[in-house]
């Protein structure tokens, strides 16, 4: 019997991208749970919104937050009390990158708008919020999500100043994301070395964005949902590990998670 072990993004792929519901990805949700499997989510969201997201679903995983910048162990383990959390960061401070942010706008005369820069109304107007969730948003570890208004060419002149600071800019489902050299992929690798339970798993990965790449093509199986403008992320994998979706999220979740059961007989007495 093989033993499974699923990593998923959260928004665009999990979560609806316009309200964030998952309604539709309950049935696969429940047959994971009552499936025993580890559910690991793996976003570029932040804590407090994973902290909540995490009680509605009732998993009780270990997380990543904010691509890969910090991880969350329940009672310090694999799953657990969340009364207990042990944070790990793998990221570079939140601080750091924002005084860097201030240099380099202030140097170079770049136009962004970083979360921090925004107003909670601000941001809730920008990304559909409400007050907790953008408050909740507002709270980062590592990393700055950020709005670009400047130009391509002043953008391609961006990542390379932050390079030189060890500093790295990633696409997300909605925003730009500044943050040190971690990525999803960096924490689903200290996870399967760090507990000897998972050296045998066999991966499953879900996402929809280029932050979500590296943890795709490093899963032994991925599942790419179709993003909202209707275009899908492309993986260096081979295409028997692949699955596509039809639909964007959480109807494409869902989709793609009965795919996988059935191509993986996952649940079965003959796993």
């Amino acid at each position: 019997m093989n033993n499974w072990l699923i990593f998923t993004d959260l928004d665009g792929t999990l979560l609806d991208h316009h309200d964030y519901n998952f309604v539709q990805a309950l049935p696969a949700l429940e047959k994971i749970r009552k499936l025993q499997i580890p559910l690991i989510i793996n976003s570029s969201k932040t804590y407090a919104e994973i902290k909540g997201i995490r009680r509605q679903m009732q998993n009780k995983w270990a997380f990543s937050v904010e691509n890969g910048a910090a991880l969350f162990l329940p009672d310090g383990g694999l799953s657990g009390n969340d009364n207990n959390l042990q944070q790990i960061i793998l990221g570079k401070p939140h601080s750091e990158i924002l005084k860097t942010l201030r240099i380099l706008r202030e140097q170079h005369n770049l136009s962004f708008m970083g979360f921090s820069d925004y107003t909670t109304k601000a941001l809730m107007a920008e990304t559909g919020l409400t007050e907790t969730q953008a408050n909740q948003a507002k709270q980062r570890l590592a990393s700055e999500p950020l709005k670009w208004l400047d130009s391509q060419q002043n953008l391609v002149l961006f990542e390379q100043v932050l390079e030189a600071q060890d500093l790295q800019l990633i696409q997300g489902g909605r925003f730009l994301h500044v943050m040190g050299q971690n990525d999803k992929s960096l924490a689903m690798t200290w996870l399967l070395n760090n507990f000897n339970q998972l050296q045998k798993s066999l991966t499953l990965a879900l996402g929809d964005s280029q932050n979500d790449q590296k943890m795709l093509e490093q899963a032994d199986f991925a599942a790419v949902i179709r993003n909202k403008s209707g275009n899908y992320l492309q993986l260096n994998k081979n295409p028997e590990q692949v699955i596509f979706s039809r639909h964007p999220a959480p109807l494409g979740w869902q989709e793609v998670m009965d795919q996988l059961f059935t191509k993986l007989s996952i649940g079965t007495p003959n796993e």
